[in-house]
């Protein structure tokens, strides 16, 4: 009920999108995103983040959106709510394409719509915060970056030790391919090296 009542809240304009990135995250975010022509995010909620990174990419760029997308209304399935934000204020960007991926983050590289896009400069992992739901994202996705490209990963530091934060600071920070390049509130982002 919280869910439709907030999306009709937010078609009438009196509620945003939501998103659990800080304004400091998706000023650093939308910075590495600048100027990318092939991009990931994982987890895409209602869609802020997505739209910045529209906004941010260069006019011939490609975003591919991935999220599942639970879609259920008082055990219905079919509803959505989320999604539907998420394609509104997407919408309201400008540059290239998206392409919407309904599915896990560590599934998407698989998928016929995403073969086109690969390698990516640009990855968002925000999807599953979970240590097994990272590792799985980012086993994934790392050697699907191009040299040069970035992988951001949210809460990846100061939260008191939660699954993303783990892998990332056990596994992803020390892996030889990537360097840690940026740092705030909970992302950590890295560049893979050449």
């Amino acid at each position: 009920m919280l869910n439709s009542l907030h999306f009709f809240r937010y078609l009438l304009g009196l509620a945003p999108a939501l998103t659990q990135t800080t304004d400091a995250e998706r000023a650093c975010l939308r910075r590495h995103a600048q100027g990318k022509r092939r991009l990931v995010e994982i987890g895409v909620f209602h869609g802020v983040n997505t739209r910045a990174f529209r906004e941010a990419m260069a006019p011939d760029g490609v975003l591919l959106a991935v999220d599942p997308f639970p879609r259920r209304f008082f055990g219905i399935r079919g509803y959505g709510w989320a999604r539907r934000i998420a394609h509104r204020e997407v919408a309201r960007g400008g540059n290239g394409r998206v392409v919407w991926l309904e599915c896990r983050g560590e599934e998407a590289p698989g998928r016929i719509a995403a073969q086109p896009v690969l390698p990516v400069d640009f990855v968002f992992i925000d999807g599953d915060h979970s240590y097994e739901g990272l590792r799985g994202d980012w086993l994934a996705w790392k050697s699907r970056v191009a040299p040069g490209g970035v992988v951001a990963l949210h809460d990846s530091r100061q939260r008191d030790g939660c699954g993303s934060e783990r892998f990332a600071q056990e596994v992803a920070v020390r892996d030889p391919d990537f360097e840690r390049i940026d740092e705030i509130d909970s992302l950590t982002v890295l560049r893979r090296r050449a």
